[in-house]
């Protein structure tokens, strides 16, 4: 029978075919184990090598902090050095900075300096066979770094030597710990039989994994090519035991060690045997399933005989519908239609029939019309049905039906034809127009624009409605127009390779860049495209945001940054940035101008600006001939001078500007100006540098009164000492160092004491003292002033009462009052609270000025000297007849007394000009009703002249030399017994 023969065919075929698949996939599995043993021995060579690579990595970052150790003692040595100018280290200082290196490193040990010899300068010992090692083989990459061979000390440990050069002739010698770099092998992640071991240049031996094992060997066949090393090795020879390894060598130029790293290959197969087992599973499962297979075919011979008939059945149907493709048929006559089995199932339907009048009522109510007309066009066989419409299925439910059919021409009297259901198709296309729609409104009312273009011809393909009003084209002439049109010319080639870019499937990222409208102008957009088909075109869309003023915006924050707003010259900053990018030489001219920010202070605020614009004018029209200007907010400009002008004929030009005086509004104005200098050769060292070398000597100039002073190591020293005084000025303060002595003022009449002058001393730990002219004029400049002269009154106050207490009330005490804590602090509050806290009334004390701190604001200075008249202080004119002295002010001041200068007293009884002068003097000072005191009498003879020409007091070595407040009492106390 033919379905016998059939079933036999088959089972020769299913029977040959499991054989045949059976041999594949046997050479499959052989196939899969072999590569995924390989693959397993790749993984276990990549994972040796990452680990080789993590602990070279280590050892780099090891040696990188041991360098930083060994370079931050070679730089403190270099600048105590400088420090010390010529003089050289002392053996004992470099000892001392050695253990205290070694106490911060513990890590290092034998912190020495040697020669190049390794003879030991200082430190603990040296190296005989420093000079075989520290040669350029052995440096650390680009550093100074030297690494030396391994040594073994006598306890059985090592160390390992590092050298870094310190100068010609010495050299800094440390030793690095051997369990600094063993610890760095002990890796745990090595597995069963890893060996991890630490070579140097030669394959000496450093470090190893396991131990001491290999510890000193050498193993010189590392130091050959990677390419020569076996990735698998026997390890009786190299690792010495009988296990099969994987190695991965790691070695660098910048680094003279080598990194050996081994995996046991056993560790890296155990999966594999597993993997190995489960591919016989699975190749007996196969073949059990053919055998199983076989056995099915038969029961399913059987099973077909039954359905044969229930097959042929159905086959006309089956067919039809096949041929048409997943389509319900159905038919008509003149009022029913009919459907087939397939169609009931489709659509959910409990029968085979319905009046052409209840299918007509289905029919949505937007369709209806339109399909009784199609209908009765094709049963009066016009045209045939061809019509797509929805349905209302029971329940509501309603589909899309794709229906064609004709009129049978037999004259039959019925149609037929086959129904589709397009629901799914209809929503889909429904979907695509929705997106379409929502696409063409973002993309036409977008504000930024946009633009789609062809990336082989470069045509614009489609413009929104934003890109037209930017750009300045009508819709039209875009279209007929490349992207190459609204990009200047220069960028057209930058463009065609962005495309060509595009093309290969590379976007780049966002980037600025410059379009071009109608008119000619340009702006700054900042791009975002993204590749995609549009209408048969290989296409580019780009979204165009303008950024031209968020650009123009940071440009100017940027200006702003490096610019002074009110001079437009560039900041310190700024200055420093532009020299460091430029080439050497140049000079630095700091220029300061005491009394330009007073201007503004005193006369107000614009004319101080105009004042200020001036000067930066007239100086930048000479760095506009020699270089660059940069302006430092108060009183500071510096000046850039390039290397090719002659430096001395550039500071004479420089001083003549600054010289010349200024017309404001309605005066003039000289400012006092400074100019320090330093010049730069060095391409390394940093224009921050020299330009605070250049402030330094400015300041220096100021200090010595000169205009222009050059940067040495002198004004260096100098400024040193003045901010270590400043510093000591400021601990004396608060450590209660300074002390007052006292000076008796007398009466000329019969010498009895009627008031002292407080003097200020700072005595030292050695029984020596600072004396005030040494660090008076740094308290001022430091603004430490206000803090001292505080303390001197309070103190002059306690002082007062003592004296009140031993019996000398009607002593007051004179104090010295400085320029800077008269304008510039609360003084009349000071001597009140000061009064006050003592005990004493404000008569006690008074207050002693000079002419020319008086002078620097009169009429401020008047003021004061009212509110002190007021509350009962005195007032004396210390050193009168020295300064610029004045009737047309001196008669307004409230003053208590006159101070003649020693400068005029000395020889006043023999020489006839000091002796008019001193009579002019207590004359004036008479007439105006206030007492005289004669400064400096140290002669009989002076004394009994001033007696003779009726000076009040007298003060000076032949009365008495300054004192201790309790000096002075038992001075007092001898007065007293003697009267």
């Amino acid at each position: 029978m033919p379905g016998q023969q059939a079933y036999k065919q088959q089972m020769r075929v299913v029977a040959s075919a499991g054989a045949v698949v059976a041999l594949v996939l046997a050479a499959a599995f052989a196939l899969m184990l072999g590569v995924d043993r390989q693959v397993r021995l790749s993984s276990m060579q990549r994972q040796a090598s990452l680990q080789a690579q993590s602990t070279h990595q280590l050892l780099q970052q090891r040696l990188d902090s041991t360098r930083r150790a060994m370079t931050s003692v070679h730089n403190q040595m270099l600048q105590l050095q400088q420090v010390l100018g010529s003089n050289p280290l002392q053996p004992q200082m470099l000892e001392q900075m050695l253990e205290q290196t070694a106490e911060r490193n513990p890590e290092m040990v034998d912190w020495s300096v040697v020669d190049d010899s390794g003879q030991l300068l200082a430190g603990s010992r040296g190296d005989p066979d420093f000079y075989d090692w520290a040669i350029p083989a052995n440096l650390m990459g680009d550093s100074a770094l030297y690494i030396g061979p391994l040594q073994a000390r006598s306890d059985n440990s090592w160390q390992l030597p590092l050298a870094l050069r310190i100068d010609a002739g010495r050299w800094l010698l440390a030793r690095l710990r051997g369990s600094q770099m063993q610890a760095l092998v002990a890796d745990d992640l090595l597995g069963a039989g890893g060996v991890q071991l630490l070579l140097d240049r030669a394959g000496l031996v450093l470090a190893d994994s396991r131990g001491p094992r290999l510890l000193g060997r050498e193993l010189g066949y590392w130091t050959q090519p990677q390419a020569d090393y076996p990735q698998a090795l026997h390890g009786q020879q190299v690792f010495a035991d009988e296990v099969v390894r994987i190695v991965a060598v790691m070695q660098t130029p910048q680094l003279p060690l080598t990194v050996v790293t081994a995996r046991a290959r056993d560790e890296a197969l155990v999966g594999w045997w597993r993997y190995v087992a489960g591919a016989l599973l699975i190749y007996l499962i196969y073949l059990i399933g053919v055998a199983y297979l076989l056995y099915a075919i038969r029961n399913a011979h059987l099973q077909q005989q039954r359905l044969a008939r229930e097959i042929r059945a159905g086959s006309a149907e089956l067919a039809l519908a096949n041929k048409i493709g997943r389509v319900s048929t159905w038919t008509a006559n003149a009022q029913t239609l009919h459907w087939g089995h397939s169609a009931a199932q489709v659509f959910g339907l409990d029968r085979n029939s319905a009046p052409l009048s209840e299918v007509f009522e289905r029919v949505h109510h937007l369709d209806v019309s339109m399909v009784r007309r199609s209908w009765q066009l094709a049963w009066a066989g016009e045209q045939p049905l061809d019509l797509m419409f929805r349905l209302v299925f029971p329940g509501g439910v309603i589909r899309w039906l794709s229906v064609r059919g004709e009129r049978v021409a037999d004259g039959s009297g019925y149609m037929t034809g086959a129904a589709v259901d397009v629901t799914e198709r209809v929503q889909a296309q429904e979907r695509a127009r929705e997106a379409e729609r929502q696409f063409r409104i973002l993309f036409e009312r977008n504000p930024v624009p946009f633009w789609l273009f062809d990336l082989d011809t470069l045509r614009f393909l489609e413009i929104n409605q934003a890109a037209v009003e930017r750009y300045g084209y009508s819709r039209d002439e875009l279209l007929a127009m490349t992207v190459l049109d609204i990009r200047p010319p220069e960028d057209w080639a930058e463009l065609r390779e962005t495309i060509s870019l595009i093309q290969r499937g590379v976007l780049r990222e966002s980037r600025v860049r410059t379009h071009q409208r109608k008119d000619g102008s340009l702006l700054s957009v900042q791009e975002q495209t993204a590749r995609l088909e549009f209408a048969g075109h290989d296409a580019c869309l780009v979204l165009a945001v303008d950024v031209t003023e968020r650009l123009a915006y940071e440009r100017d924050l940027a200006y702003r940054a490096s610019h002074h707003p009110e001079t437009g010259l560039l900041t310190r900053r700024a200055l420093a940035d532009t020299l460091d990018m430029r080439d050497r030489p140049y000079a630095i001219a700091h220029v300061q101008l005491r009394g330009l920010q007073l201007v503004g202070d005193t006369l107000g605020q614009d004319i101080g600006e105009q004042v200020l614009r001036t000067v930066a004018a007239r100086l930048g029209g000479l760095a506009g001939r020699y270089g660059l200007l940069a302006y430092q907010p108060g009183e500071d400009f510096i000046l850039a001078i390039k290397g090719r002008y002659d430096l001395e004929h550039v500071l004479e030009h420089l001083a003549e500007v600054v010289s010349e005086p200024i017309r404001g509004p309605e005066s003039f104005h000289q400012l006092q100006a400074h100019i320090g200098v330093d010049s730069c050769t060095d391409n390394r060292l940093p224009a921050d540098t020299v330009m605070a070398r250049a402030a330094q000597a400015a300041h220096a100039a100021r200090a010595d009164g000169v205009l222009i002073k050059y940067y040495d190591e002198a004004v260096a020293q100098r400024l040193t000492a003045r901010l270590h005084m400043a510093a000591r000025i400021h601990s004396a303060i608060e450590q209660g160092e300074f002390e007052l002595y006292f000076q008796p003022i007398c009466r000329a009449s019969d010498t009895q004491p009627v008031m002292l002058e407080a003097l200020l001393r700072w005595p030292q730990a050695d029984g020596s003292s600072i004396m005030p002219g040494e660090f008076i004029s740094l308290a001022e400049d430091t603004g430490q002033m206000i803090a001292l002269g505080r303390w001197v009154i309070r103190a002059a106050a306690r002082a007062q009462h003592a004296l009140a207490n031993a019996g000398w009330r009607d002593v007051s005490v004179a104090v010295n009052v400085s320029a800077v804590q008269f304008f510039n602090d609360d003084l009349v509050g000071e001597f009140s609270r000061a009064c006050e806290d003592a005990g004493i009334p404000t008569q006690a004390l008074q207050v002693e000025l000079t002419e020319s701190s008086l002078m620097r604001d009169p009429e401020r200075g008047l003021q004061t000297m009212q509110r002190l008249h007021e509350r009962g202080i005195k007032i004396a004119l210390d050193d009168f007849g020295t300064g610029f002295s004045s009737m047309s002010y001196l008669q307004h001041l409230p003053l208590d007394a006159l101070k003649i200068d020693r400068s005029f007293v000395a020889d006043v009884e023999t020489n006839p000009r000091n002796a008019a002068i001193c009579r002019a003097l207590l004359s004036l000072g008479h007439s105006l009703g206030l007492e005289v005191i004669a400064e400096g009498v140290e002669t009989e003879g002076q004394r009994q002249w001033l007696q003779v020409h009726d000076c009040d007091q007298l003060q000076g070595y032949l009365l008495s030399r300054p004192m201790s407040l309790d000096d002075v009492l038992q001075w007092l106390a001898t007065l007293t017994a003697r009267g």
